[in-house]
C-alpha cells in the first residue's frame, strides 16, 4: 500500500502554505526552502508558498487539516505557538498531535525589545514600571504571546496585549510607532531594528547573546527561560501516508543543506537547524511537555 501511495508523487505542484504575513522569518525561511526543494522532488514540480496570515496561525493551520492527505499540501508550522490553543482547551479546527511531520527548517530563540526613545532600559524597568507592560502581538496562541505569557509569569510582570497584527515586523513598526512598550520576536527580525537604533534590545534567550550591550535572560537571572523562541516546523495533512512523507522529508532535508540556501541563511543571518520528520516529531512533543508546566500562563 506505501508503494502504490508513493508511487509517481509528486505528479503536480505542490502547495506550502505560510499562515503569516510576508516580511517575517516565517515568510522567508518557508519561501527559501520551498523554491530550494523543488530541485530535489522528482518529475520537476514546482513547490509554491501561499500566505494566508490570519488568527495567528490558525487560519493556515485549519486550512491545512481539511485539505486532502495526499502531500500536495503542506504548511509551516509556528511552534509552540500551534499547540497552546489546545492546551488552553481554545475551539479550533485542526489538532496539532494528528499532522504529519516532514521536518523542521529552523529554530529562533527570542528578544525582548522597546521602542529606542523608551525609557524602559532593564527588566527591573519593566517589573516598576507601576502598570501592566502593553505588549503588540499576532494574537492569542502565536508563540511570541505564549513566550511573554511565560516570561511575565516567571518574571513577575503585568501584561496588556494589542492583538491583530499580522507578523513579527509588523508589530515590531508598532512599538517603534508607539502602539505598545515592547515586542518579542525572533534575534533575526530584530537585527536592522537594533542597529538602526529603532529598537533597543532588553533581553536575548539566546545562551550566548548576539548584541553587543543585550544580556541574555539567564544573565538576568532567569536561566530557565533560556532557548524560549519560535521553531518552524513544516507538516503534512493528518492521514498524509508515510511514504509520500518520507519523499517530502527527504526534499526538506536536501533542501536545507543545499549550497543555495546555506548562502541564503549566511546573507540573512537566518541559519538552518534541520531536524528529519522523526526528530520534529520528538521536539514536538518536548514543547508539548515543556508548556504544560505553565497552565495559568497560557490562559488568556
Amino acid at each position: 500500500m506505501a508503494g502504490s501511495a508513493s508511487a509517481g508523487f509528486p505528479e503536480k505542484d505542490i502547495t506550502f502554505l505560510i499562515p503569516f504575513s510576508p516580511g517575517g522569518g516565517m515568510d522567508s525561511t518557508s519561501r527559501q526552502i520551498a523554491k530550494t526543494m523543488a530541485k530535489y522532488l522528482p518529475n520537476k514540480v514546482n513547490v509554491v508558498p501561499k500566505n494566508v496570515p490570519g488568527a495567528g496561525g490558525r487560519k493556515g493551520y485549519g486550512i491545512l487539516a481539511k485539505s486532502k492527505p495526499d502531500g500536495y499540501t503542506i504548511s509551516v508550522i509556528n511552534m509552540p505557538g500551534a499547540i497552546i490553543p489546545q492546551l488552553t482547551g481554545k475551539k479550533v479546527n485542526f489538532d496539532v498531535t494528528k499532522f504529519v511531520w516532514v521536518g523542521r527548517m529552523s529554530t529562533s530563540p527570542y528578544l525582548l525589545g522597546v521602542s529606542g526613545k523608551s525609557s524602559i532600559k532593564s527588566l527591573k524597568d519593566i517589573k516598576n514600571l507601576g502598570r501592566a507592560l502593553k505588549v503588540p502581538s499576532t494574537g492569542f496562541g502565536s508563540t511570541a504571546y505564549t513566550s511573554v505569557s511565560v516570561a511575565k509569569t516567571v518574571v513577575g510582570f503585568p501584561v496588556k496585549f494589542v492583538s491583530g497584527y499580522k507578523g513579527s515586523k509588523q508589530y515590531i513598526v508598532g512599538v517603534v510607532r508607539g502602539d505598545g512598550d515592547a515586542a518579542m520576536a525572533p534575534t533575526q527580525t530584530f537585527r536592522k531594528f537594533l542597529k538602526s537604533g529603532d529598537i533597543r534590545g532588553i533581553v536575548t534567550f539566546e545562551a550566548k547573546s548576539s548584541f553587543k550591550g543585550v544580556p541574555t535572560i539567564a544573565e538576568a537571572g532567569y536561566p530557565e527561560l533560556t532557548g524560549l523562541g519560535v521553531e518552524r516546523m513544516v507538516a503534512a495533512t493528518p492521514g498524509t501516508p508515510a511514504a509520500i512523507a518520507k519523499i517530502l522529508s527527504a526534499a526538506i532535508t536536501k533542501a536545507a543543506a543545499d549550497v543555495d540556501s546555506q548562502a541564503w541563511a549566511k546573507k540573512t543571518r537566518r541559519p538552518f537547524s534541520h531536524l528529519t520528520g522523526s526528530q520534529t516529531q520528538a521536539a514536538v512533543d518536548r514543547a508539548l511537555g515543556i508548556f504544560k508546566k505553565y497552565p495559568a500562563a497560557l490562559a488568556k
